[in-house]
């Protein structure tokens, strides 16, 4: 029996392969040691050290423009730079100078040479800026009182204001009012003085889209436009918009200008239904709905839109 438990113990150690590696070649596995951390400290000790003073962190500040000059020919011109998310470089000349738009990728020594390759343009555009008239609003106080003028598409219409008039029909309006009449009148039913105002412009944008409506329709029937919409609104800085969709947006003080600019800014609108771009093909649709457009762009600059 001993015999036989010897030949089994020998048959188990072979079958593991515990006697495949050379007792002399074995490595006692070692516990991996933590790294050293130094002495903790006692409580005692914690508590007498002093803490350090902490400094208050202010939020960062988002750099603003940058006043720069480059030298631009034989001019110094000063410039501001405007950190924003784009692809390009942009350049802008104002009332307030030239300003640049560009993102944080690009350097200052890169935004100088592309100001150099527009050295032409910018003193151009400087030099007509500074002897360019200033432009004043044209939009006037719309707080009158009874018997106040207003200008509206071009005529001065008299404001009279009348306890139980009838609600304005502002298509009925522009058939009396443009049908030869000396003098054009607005009768609207008389408001608190502090709803005046409000009146005032809820009449004016209903006799411009009246009109609008009107001109579009024969736009678009006498050259074969389509457009989906028209609008108004209260933009600063353009005088409409057209959407791919066929959606036009004009500004409402519109209608403080005379009928012929009016045209001009709806054929141009309406003429990006076809064109969504100032190519040449777009400005021959344009010269084909405004003949007279050039002389309606030069008006149109006198008037400031940011000034009203």
């Amino acid at each position: 029996m001993s015999r036989l438990r010897e030949w089994l113990n020998q048959l188990q150690l072979s079958l593991f392969g515990d006697n495949d590696v050379p007792a002399s070649s074995a490595k006692p596995i070692s516990e991996k040691k933590a790294p050293t951390r130094g002495r903790l400290k006692s409580v005692d000790q914690m508590m007498s050290t002093p803490m350090p003073s902490l400094e208050p962190i202010e939020a960062p500040v988002p750099p603003a423009r940058r006043a720069r000059t480059v030298l631009l020919g034989a001019h110094e011109v000063p410039y501001t730079i405007e950190r924003v998310r784009r692809r390009t470089v942009g350049m802008l000349v104002d009332h307030s100078g030239l300003r640049v738009r560009a993102s944080s990728a690009v350097t200052v020594l890169e935004i100088e040479r592309i100001l150099q390759l527009r050295a032409d343009w910018i003193l151009k555009s400087l030099n007509k800026m500074q002897n360019a008239v200033p432009r004043v609003s044209f939009v006037p106080n719309l707080v009158v009182a009874d018997g106040d003028v207003l200008p509206i598409l071009g005529r001065a219409v008299r404001i009279f204001w009348r306890t139980g008039a009838a609600k304005m029909d502002a298509q009925v309006w522009l058939a009396q009012q443009w049908g030869g009449a000396a003098e054009a009148v607005l009768i609207l039913r008389d408001v608190a003085p502090a709803r005046r105002e409000k009146a005032v412009r809820d009449a004016l944008t209903a006799i411009l889209l009246a009109y609008l409506f009107q001109r579009a329709q024969r736009y678009a029937v006498a050259h074969g436009l389509r457009y989906r919409l028209i609008v108004l609104s209260s933009a600063k800085t353009l005088w409409g918009t057209c959407r791919s969709d066929g959606t036009v947006r004009l500004n409402w003080r519109l209608v403080f200008l005379d009928v012929a600019l009016v045209d001009y800014v709806l054929a141009h609108e309406l003429s990006h239904t076809v064109h969504m771009n100032h190519s040449r093909l777009f400005w021959e649709k344009v010269a084909e709905l405004c003949p007279d457009y050039k002389h309606c762009v030069r008006e149109l600059k006198q008037y400031n839109l940011r000034a009203t």
